[in-house]
């Protein structure tokens, strides 16, 4: 993506977070990021299509940090735990009327984030698991790719804003929550020893 385009992908989707994807216009995105609408239909042809491609970017990014960070990280449950921060900080800028709108009015953007969960995070969990059984941090007898199904479902209701009651609403929250849930259903003794381990040097 060329660094023109690249500004106004990152330019909406701080609108899109902060007021919704359906309430923004084309209009506000030009006047926002101080270009004309002739510039910004140059790059897409319309707003579902812009809609698509900041998904398509943010999605991008994701699974670029994740990627890094798997061959930074060799700890599976330290890898979970930066996963689950990175996802909290992220988590801060969304509210559940923002992914109301994409849902609801953005079906083709949506299916994309639901084949992310599917394809993408659904590999790289079971390959954490792996890796945990092979180091003695998780449950040997367990069936990782159910496991890993299990994960990506959560995921899936998680970001589904029809599944959240008024009073939690706070993504940080419920992912942490997640995250943790899922760690004690599969630690070892050793590997809930290795959390306590890396909580106190967080």
């Amino acid at each position: 993506m060329d660094e023109g385009k690249l500004k106004i992908v990152k330019g909406a989707e701080s609108l899109f977070m902060r007021y919704g994807f359906k309430s923004i216009t084309m209009d506000d995105v030009a006047r926002e990021l101080g270009i004309s609408k002739k510039t910004l239909y140059q790059y897409f042809t319309d707003k579902n299509d812009l809609v698509n491609q900041t998904v398509e970017n943010h999605l991008e990014a994701e699974r670029e940090y994740c990627l890094r960070l798997k061959e930074t990280e060799k700890d599976p449950i330290a890898f979970l735990l930066a996963i689950s921060d990175n996802f909290g900080d992220e988590a801060k800028h969304i509210n559940t009327a923002v992914l109301f709108d994409l849902r609801k009015y953005f079906k083709e953007a949506w299916d994309k984030i639901e084949a992310y969960s599917k394809e993408f995070i659904y590999k790289q969990v079971l390959e954490n698991l792996e890796s945990g059984k092979a180091k003695g941090l998780y449950r040997k007898e367990m069936n990782e790719r159910v496991i890993a199904l299990y994960y990506v479902n959560m995921i899936q209701f998680m970001v589904n804003p029809e599944n959240y009651q008024k009073e939690v609403r706070d993504f940080q929250t419920v992912h942490h929550e997640l995250i943790h849930y899922h760690l004690h259903g599969i630690l070892t003794e050793k590997g809930l020893k290795q959390l306590q381990k890396l909580k106190t040097t967080q």
